[in-house]
């Protein structure tokens, strides 16, 4: 197979550095399922059951999680290639933790996941990049648990965001109050006011009613 979806599928993670013909042998193999979904319609919600490995081939994607008692809402922009949810695929849930939404026309490939242990698995190079993939997803929040070099509150409010994310780069968008972040991260309205005000000078966040946009997560992370 040559053609531009082999070359993006082969981009994917799952099956990064795998073998032209190894590739070509499982995808004569596996059902592949194309599905388009338009501009605003859900690609997956929270709690949905993890029944297939979702690849997101072509556009962009939201996706979104609540905090206890809605609180807040953590919204992040994610575009193709991308493999949602993999950490989610096993372990006692097996649910989707996060609500996925088609930022525009969006191209999916859904693997059912018997074929992880009936295809896929036969390769080693696809599962070492499933357990690559999940114990990047670990090494990640144990970085964010141990690698606290400050306390300032703009180091805290970083912290804070990085924590929500799949992704530890990108857009990120986080719906919230003034008085319920300054309950998170334990300390007053007014300081809170004035942290994101100069991060919002600096250029790093930008100000809406009840809503923090941070163009690029990497930046403030920094």
């Amino acid at each position: 197979m040559d053609s531009p979806i082999f070359d993006t599928l082969k981009q994917l993670p799952l099956f990064q550095g795998m073998a032209n013909d190894d590739f070509n042998t499982l995808l004569q193999k596996i059902r592949l399922d194309f599905v388009k979904y338009p501009a605003g319609s859900f690609i997956c919600r929270t709690g949905d059951r993890c029944s297939h490995f979702t690849f997101l081939i072509g556009g962009a994607v939201e996706s979104s999680r609540r905090g206890n008692a809605d609180r807040f809402v953590f919204h992040e922009r994610i575009s193709s290639p991308h493999l949602i949810e993999p950490y989610s695929m096993f372990g006692a849930t097996g649910s989707y933790r996060r609500d996925y939404e088609a930022v525009d026309t969006c191209s999916v490939l859904n693997v059912d996941k018997q074929y992880v242990y009936t295809e896929i698995g036969k390769y080693n190079i696809c599962r070492m990049n499933l357990l690559n993939i999940i114990s990047g997803r670990v090494q990640q929040a144990d970085r964010h648990t141990w690698d606290i070099d400050e306390f300032n509150l703009r180091h805290r409010i970083a912290r804070f965001i990085y924590g929500l994310s799949d992704i530890p780069y990108g857009e990120k968008r986080l719906s919230i109050t003034m008085n319920d972040l300054a309950a998170l991260m334990d300390t007053t309205r007014l300081n809170v006011s004035r942290e994101l005000n100069a991060l919002s000078a600096d250029g790093l966040i930008a100000l809406r009613r009840k809503e923090i946009l941070i163009p690029a997560l990497e930046k403030i992370t920094t």
